[in-house]
């Protein structure tokens, strides 16, 4: 099967402080996608891959109920 870059979803990488990971990877010369969003829940800032998968750094915030 050929490789296609995943377009319908994002893979989501929890982190503690989604604003600081951010910061670290934009040094790196990492481009997001937007806005950091907040959704009421948690928060979530969409970028890709080299390869063009969709990746997302995501917290939690909101108790699970």
């Amino acid at each position: 099967m050929p490789f296609a870059p995943l377009i319908a979803g994002a893979f989501a990488l929890h982190v503690d402080d989604v604003a600081a990971a951010r910061i670290a990877l934009e040094e790196k010369g990492i481009d997001f996608h937007g806005e950091t969003l907040d959704t009421g829940v948690c928060h979530m800032a969409l970028f890709a891959d080299p390869d063009g998968n969709g990746l997302m750094l995501h917290r939690r915030y909101a108790p699970v109920v």
